[in-house]
């Protein structure tokens, strides 16, 4: 499980709107910046290496943020184990592996096959099973190209280093607050988690070949960090030499051009990254998983029988699948450009300066009550209609 998590502003706001609970269980144990001065700031974009002349560690741009778009970060373990508190004990099982879903239309049950032998049924089953989803081949159909990750081309070391080592090696303004180091081919970035205890790092890179060979997730080889990076600045080679067992991460998203997140025979709908996971250049993809917690408790809320359940569905689908959309589209393309590789920009820094903000800022100010009437209103259309079909058969 990757360490650093980064919320944005969207994702803070849907937490409470889930349940004020929610919100308060991540305030215990997120992390902003170490500086006051720099809590308005997104990240700090500087020259991992020289570049047109311009010296390594040269400062490109540092966004600011309103008061309404200041974000922040978590040790991902911590939250979960604040979550699981919020769970009863009587509702959740762990160490489930699902194999099979089926439909029992006499008893309008969803019944849920796992792999140690053990079955479960409900009126419906919502898919949060992650990139890897089995869920999703129930929704598109096995064999179906979509249903499967797809290599971005990106790959990712990650580790956390302690911050008093990482503050020796590059000063406490660099560790304790969000910095991005922008070179050709990778970037590097790092911000304070565990209460500022820890600094994060995440260093992306390309991967030549455009192939992901064996395992998601390695171990990291010494020598293919250096291969990756060998020509960034002094700074990020500090950096490296403080992660220790550090992991190697494919970067894998899911194609954008999904049809259909439900499955209407088997009342199964997709929920996170099982539906649209994303490459995590900007940060986003775990509140995407938040923003679709918030609009799916409230249409389900709406639900009088399970026989509204569908129209809920549409509700939900008619508002996440194009916010998700758009979300994994720039996935892509902010990694791109961070790496100095997007088709329109390349290594063009006053270019980048233009747009390095723009998509997050559309992300982090959504309007999520709005979202959620357009959802229930499309629910109520549906509703509407599958009674007018009802009244017409009989």
């Amino acid at each position: 499980m990757a360490a650093g998590v980064f919320f944005g502003a969207n994702s803070i706001r849907a937490m409470s709107l889930i349940h004020p609970t929610v919100g308060e269980a991540y305030a215990r144990i997120s992390t902003s910046v170490g500086w006051e001065s720099k809590k308005d700031t997104y990240f700090d974009f500087i020259l991992a290496h020289e570049l047109h002349g311009l010296p390594t560690g040269t400062h490109i741009i540092s966004p600011k943020l309103s008061a309404t778009e200041r974000h922040s970060t978590a040790h991902r373990a911590h939250f979960v184990d604040e979550l699981i508190k919020l769970v009863p004990g009587s509702m959740a099982e762990f160490g489930k592996r699902l194999i099979d879903l089926s439909r029992d239309e006499n008893r309008g049950r969803t019944i849920l096959k796992f792999a140690d032998g053990t079955t479960a049924e409900a009126d419906a089953v919502i898919g949060c099973d992650g990139i890897r989803s089995v869920c999703r081949e129930f929704v598109l159909g096995k064999g179906n190209p979509l249903s499967q990750p797809t290599f971005t081309g990106k790959h990712a070391y990650r580790g956390l280093i302690p911050m008093d080592k990482a503050i020796a090696a590059i000063g406490e303004e660099k560790a304790q607050n969000r910095f991005m180091f922008i070179g050709k081919g990778g970037h590097v970035l790092t911000f304070p988690v565990a209460n500022g205890d820890v600094m994060n790092v995440v260093a992306f890179s390309t991967t030549k070949s455009g192939v992901w060979e064996g395992e998601w997730v390695k171990r990291m080889e010494r020598k293919d960090l250096a291969a990756d990076f060998g020509g960034f600045g002094e700074e990020c080679q500090k950096i490296f030499s403080l992660m220790e067992s550090t992991d190697h991460w494919g970067i894998f998203d899911l194609s954008p051009e999904f049809p259909t997140y439900s499955s209407q025979d088997l009342r199964l709908l997709l929920l996170g990254d099982s539906a649209h996971a994303c490459a995590p250049h900007q940060g986003a993809g775990a509140g995407q998983a938040l923003e679709d917690a918030y609009i799916l408790s409230h249409v389900l809320g709406e639900c009088r029988s399970s026989s509204d359940l569908l129209a809920a569905f549409k509700g939900y689908e008619s508002v996440r699948m194009p916010r998700a959309k758009f979300v994994q589209i720039h996935g892509r393309r902010q990694g791109e450009l961070l790496d100095l590789q997007r088709p329109d920009i390349g290594d063009d820094l006053e270019k980048l300066k233009a747009v390095i903000d723009v998509p997050i800022r559309e992300i982090w100010n959504c309007d999520m009550g709005a979202e959620l009437e357009k959802a229930l209103t499309a629910m109520k259309a549906e509703l509407e209609k599958e009674g007018a079909e009802k009244r017409t058969v009989m």
